[in-house]
């Protein structure tokens, strides 16, 4: 299964759109450098999004998470899933033996394993950015909870951001692998991500905003069952304690176990050969 796994990652990276996007992280990471390097001169020094060589890791992921990670993991899903049913390219690798559950697997392991690899390389270059574009502090602020703390604790809490971010994302992934093996094409796996995406960023800011909702209403558990929305602000609440963090926890469960069951239960049961 090693080869398949080795075949299915040289497959993917091959294709110069992914390599593009990977290669536009660090420029990313230059344009919030940029960015935030400008919004410390408009700010006290004590302020929770003053950039640090401590902090600016997770400024700079902060801004990009729920976004621009999503967009990579709708392309990965595309080349790694849906363009090969498309193309009826998956006949090819039944041939060699493999079952449809080891076919599968490999996808998904492809596919995280990528994804790990780009948030590793965006926390190395961010980091490294950080050190050089900003100075370093004396001790951090947290961002929610704005504790003041050691920059050895500052370095242990952006290892926990990051960690976080990372199984958010893997919970995306699995959404994303379930509606990219519905769609038929390429072209409509990227239309409907985009458009689900969409949704999960917009459909929790106009209920917070909504007054059909009072404050004893929970709104907070349904704003908190979209995705990127806990990826946006709900990784820094749970950091922070937030009395809803076990209810985050079960949110990113559910969407990756629940969507990994039913993309594999239809992967595995579909018929490749019509």
């Amino acid at each position: 299964m090693s080869s398949l796994i080795i075949s299915e990652f040289e497959r993917l990276w091959s294709r110069w759109s992914i390599r593009l996007l990977a290669l536009v992280l660090p420029g990313l990471i230059l344009a919030s450098g940029i960015y935030f390097k400008r919004n410390n001169e408009m700010i006290s020094k004590d302020a929770v999004d003053y950039a640090t060589a401590m902090n600016f890791p997770i400024l700079s992921i902060s801004e990009h998470l729920f976004l621009t990670f999503n967009i990579l993991l709708i392309f990965i899903c595309a080349y790694v899933l849906t363009e090969e049913y498309q193309q009826k390219q998956i006949k090819l690798i039944l041939l060699r033996s493999y079952s449809m559950t080891q076919i599968f697997i490999s996808k998904y392991v492809v596919m995280a394993t990528s994804l790990f690899f780009c948030f590793f390389i965006y926390y190395v270059i961010s980091f490294v950015a950080g050190q050089i574009m900003f100075e370093m502090p004396d001790r951090s602020i947290l961002f929610t909870s704005k504790a003041s703390v050691t920059n050895t604790e500052m370095s242990l809490y952006v290892l926990q951001y990051y960690s976080m971010a990372f199984l958010s994302s893997l919970a995306a992934l699995s959404l994303y692998c379930f509606v990219a093996i519905l769609m038929p094409s390429v072209n409509a796996l990227l239309g409907s991500g985009i458009c689900i995406l969409f949704f999960s960023i917009v459909a929790p800011q106009m209920l917070e905003q909504s007054t059909a909702f009072t404050e004893g209403s929970h709104i907070s558990y349904l704003v908190y069952s979209s995705i990127t929305k806990i990826q946006y602000t709900g990784i820094s609440l749970f950091l922070s304690g937030w009395e809803l963090s076990s209810w985050l926890v079960v949110v990113i469960f559910f969407y990756l176990f629940f969507f990994f069951a039913i993309a594999y239960l239809i992967f595995t049961r579909r018929n490749y050969y019509v």
